[in-house]
């Protein structure tokens, strides 16, 4: 659930230097130590500087262009790739083996799996999941940490919210899977096979509704194996591969066009009220 001993000495290296040189252009804090790590600084000023460090990009920008701290290219490529960051206020679901699940909750939900530093983000917040917390999520090599600077919100939520957010966090796999990386080239085949398992996981509640429905099993299967083949040799044909909670009109106008005579558009009315 955190990156490498050896990780996460990389990321404050990086961090402090890059705090230290916003601090140094803005006059934020006075006496801003030299060595960080070894003297350490007050949530109160890191959280201040952060605050102007994201506040606009130049300052990420300059910090890359200058090299103030003298940091080998790679350090300087991982500080670069910064600019990827998500920010936000999301929802802490749960804490895994392998990191701990952030969902931004918006009109297309997305989910994250995070790593902490110096120790797992389940010890470092003071509530249990879900709990709502302002993070910045950082790329860190194929791997996806945050700033080291989370602020929760003490807020309790009720049943209701909360399976609200586990609806959200269900759709967000199914579209999207777990995003583990924040790379632009990294999780394509991952993506894929996540709106594959998704598209199977509707099919299967599809399947399930249309039995409640009191069809018979020879119209069921038929209404099923239609849905079945427009996922196959439609959505899952599209660049990228489509899932079932994304469907809008004109992908169904585009299937009709070329599979009309075929498609019975009563199935897709069904699975329309099954979601």
């Amino acid at each position: 659930m955190i990156l490498t001993h050896t990780d996460t000495e990389r990321f404050y290296q990086i961090w402090w230097s890059l705090l230290k040189y916003v601090n140094d252009r803005e006059n934020l804090v006075v006496d801003f130590p030299e060595n960080p790590n070894k003297s350490g600084i007050s949530p109160e000023v890191a959280f201040k500087i952060r605050g102007a460090l994201w506040a606009s990009p130049e300052h990420l920008h300059g910090f890359v262009e200058a090299n103030p701290a003298g940091l080998t290219e790679e350090d300087l490529a991982l500080a670069a790739s910064w600019h990827r960051r998500v920010s936000g206020d999301f929802i802490i679901m749960k804490h895994l083996k392998k990191h701990s699940v952030f969902l931004l909750d918006s009109d297309k939900p997305a989910a994250f799996g995070v790593l902490g530093l110096m120790s797992p983000i389940d010890e470092v917040l003071p509530y249990s999941p879900p709990v709502m917390v302002k993070a910045v999520l950082l790329p860190f090599e194929g791997k996806i940490t945050y700033d080291g600077l989370v602020l929760p919100y003490s807020i309790h939520f009720g049943g209701g919210i909360r399976r609200g957010f586990s609806q959200s966090l269900r759709t967000a796999t199914e579209l999207n899977g777990l995003i583990t990386s924040l790379e632009p080239e990294d999780g394509k085949e991952a993506k894929t096979d996540a709106i594959i398992d998704g598209n199977r996981k509707i099919m299967i509640e599809f399947r399930k509704d249309l039995t409640k429905a009191g069809l018979s099993e020879k119209m069921a299967s038929e209404h099923f194996f239609m849905v079945e083949n427009f996922v196959k040799s439609f959505l899952l044909k599209q660049i990228p591969p489509l899932s079932l909670l994304s469907i809008n009109a004109e992908d169904l106008k585009r299937y009709f066009s070329k599979y009309g005579e075929k498609a019975n558009r009563v199935s897709f009315k069904r699975l329309g009220n099954s979601q």
